[in-house]
């Protein structure tokens, strides 16, 4: 497995009234993720309208697709990045 930082932009006309009512369902799919071993970190910047998730996975594909488990991808333009872990 490798890791990627997800940078999750939400798009220009989201509704932020529906985001925060998501908000619960989301961080129930989030806990679900951090269960299954797939997502290990999640920050906010709610300044720059976006999220950026820490993934497992095997390729940038299978990032996006767990990404895509979440609720309020559908808010989301998804940039995988696969990240080194320091040595």
């Amino acid at each position: 497995m490798n890791k990627f930082m997800v940078v999750c932009t939400f798009g220009p006309d989201v509704v932020w009234d529906e985001v925060t009512a998501m908000v619960p369902e989301e961080m129930a799919a989030v806990k679900v993720l951090e269960a299954e071993g797939v997502l290990s970190t999640v920050r906010v910047s709610v300044a720059r309208d976006k999220v950026f998730l820490e993934v497992s996975a095997d390729d940038a594909a299978e990032a996006e697709a767990t990404v895509r488990r979440l609720p309020m991808s559908k808010w989301w333009d998804l940039e995988p990045f696969q990240i080194a872990v320091p040595v």
